[in-house]
Formats: C-alpha cells, structure tokens, sequence
C-alpha cells in the first residue's frame, strides 16, 4: 500500500471499531486543526510528511488527558495524539542527547522519527521517519528496528485485516472484543 489514501484506511479502521468494539471507538481523537498541527512541528522541529498532516487532520487532537486513541493497534498499543506525540518525541530526544547511543550513524533516537503509537510508558511503540514516511518500531532497550510497516496507511490497512479477520471469527484471528473494548492477544 502506496502513500496517500491514509484517510480510507484510517476510516476502515475507525468503522470497524464503531461496528465491533464501541468502547474503543469512544477514545478515537478528534480531528487536529492545522494551526495545532503546525505549532506542534515547532516545537518538535520536525516537519510532518503530508500523510502524517493528512491523519492528524482526521484524527490527532486530543481528547482529555492522555491524548490517545487506545488499544487500538496489536500490542494493545495507543495511537498517539499531538501532545502524546510530543511527549514521547522529547522523552526519547532527551535520552538520546543524555545518553548519546555509541554509533552516531544509528542512534536510539533520530531527531526526524516522530512516535505514533506507544505503550503507556513510551518504552515500546512505532514511530514515522518523516526523512522517508516509514514506519519503525522502538523497545526498551533494544535497537530500533525500520520498515515494519511501508506508510501510516500500511499501519492501519494491515491493522484493519486483523480487526476484520476478529470479526469473521478466523481461527487465526490475534484478538477478540470484550465489553465492547478491542483487546489484541
């Protein structure tokens, strides 16, 4: 899946949640507007690649106090909304530049990956490297790892699989919805 029709696949995703686990859905995050997209890129110092101010616009404001859509990726990982994002992004950036990684060429941190989804502790998740709209993923203590998912649009399109796959009762199906919340195996 190729860049830009993140909206479609964001949607798929946000539909079946509504349909299936409407307890999950209820935390989906607002639309962003751009004026909060661009003060966020401010002060991270990081410009967002199109498809990542394309999902923001449908879905990035936040929406209490966390500021995540929640569970909704395997793992039982958060999508982050703008203030998480930047949260996370300078947590990670200030271990970086407190505990430099020993290979400059391959840091624990790069200034141009931006978090998008992460566990409540910002210790494990994915990030977008806005140099090529990948998406990587970090752990604690572990080396980033790079290319787990093409694009945000390849993120959810996949994600949207696995909730259909839920839906359909698959014997391989990786999760179930309980109460109406979304909970990955």
């Amino acid at each position: 899946m190729t860049m830009g029709d993140v909206r479609p696949a964001w949607q798929r995703l946000v539909d079946w949640l509504e349909t299936n686990a409407p307890e999950t859905a209820s935390s989906v995050l607002a639309p962003a507007t751009p004026a909060a997209i661009a003060a966020a890129e401010e002060r991270m110092g990081v410009g967002f690649p199109v498809e990542l101010r394309t999902w923001l616009l449908a879905s990035g404001a936040d929406n209490g106090p966390v500021g995540v859509t929640e569970g909704v990726v395997p793992g039982n990982r958060d999508v982050l909304g703008l203030a998480a994002m930047e949260r996370t992004y300078h947590f990670k950036r200030e271990i970086e530049r407190d505990d430099p990684s020993d290979d400059p060429d391959f840091p624990f941190w790069h200034e141009q990956w931006i978090p998008i989804v992460s566990d409540d502790d910002a210790c494990y998740g994915m990030f977008l490297d806005a140099r090529s709209g990948r998406i990587g993923s970090f752990g604690d203590g572990d080396a980033p790892s790079f290319g787990v998912h093409e694009s945000l649009t390849a993120l959810f399109s996949e994600t949207a699989v696995l909730m259909e796959q839920i839906s359909a009762g698959a014997q391989r199906a990786r999760g179930r919805v309980q109460g109406g919340r979304l909970i990955w195996d």
